[in-house]
């Protein structure tokens, strides 16, 4: 891998890990969900969602369902259900990410995510440098915001 990507990619992880655990956890939910500011679902394979912690759990209504072959009224899939992981869980696993995972896991559904609305970020190296500015303004705008709610006296 190229310098400047390993070196952008680097960048985006410290950035993303800089954030707090409610930031975290949202910032990658929405990615993982296809759900950041495009609104456009998108569909991660199974492999990125458990290799960011999340865990496939089967909901009641399945244990109730008729058997396989009859009619239920639904799909298989629409009963499967995937759990977010603790924030420390997720924060753990990003950070024993290596480059070549971060790429896949992250940056993949970042880019899916993101791209639509931003096209402007462009692809590869500029992506990822956008992708780290978007994190770092992210948690110094909450940090702005912490600080100001500090300073104003409460009635």
């Amino acid at each position: 891998m190229r310098y400047q990507v390993h070196s952008f990619v680097k960048q985006v992880q410290v950035d993303l890990l800089a954030l707090s655990d409610a930031d975290l956890l949202y910032t990658i939910d929405q990615w993982v969900s296809g759900k950041a500011l495009s609104g456009v679902p998108g569909d991660p394979p199974e492999e990125a969602w458990s290799a960011l912690g999340y865990s496939l759990s089967r909901t009641e209504a399945e244990r109730l369902s008729p058997p396989h072959g009859t009619m239920s009224g639904g799909k298989p899939e629409d009963r499967e259900l995937w759990r977010a992981p603790s924030a420390q869980h997720l924060r753990r696993l990003l950070t024993e990410m290596d480059v070549q995972q971060f790429v896949q896991h992250v940056i993949a559904l970042a880019y899916q995510s993101l791209h639509a609305t931003h096209p402007e970020w462009g692809d590869g190296p500029t992506f990822n440098a956008h992708l780290a500015n978007h994190l770092r303004w992210i948690r110094l705008n909450r940090q702005r915001h912490a600080q100001s709610a500090k300073r104003t006296p409460h009635a």
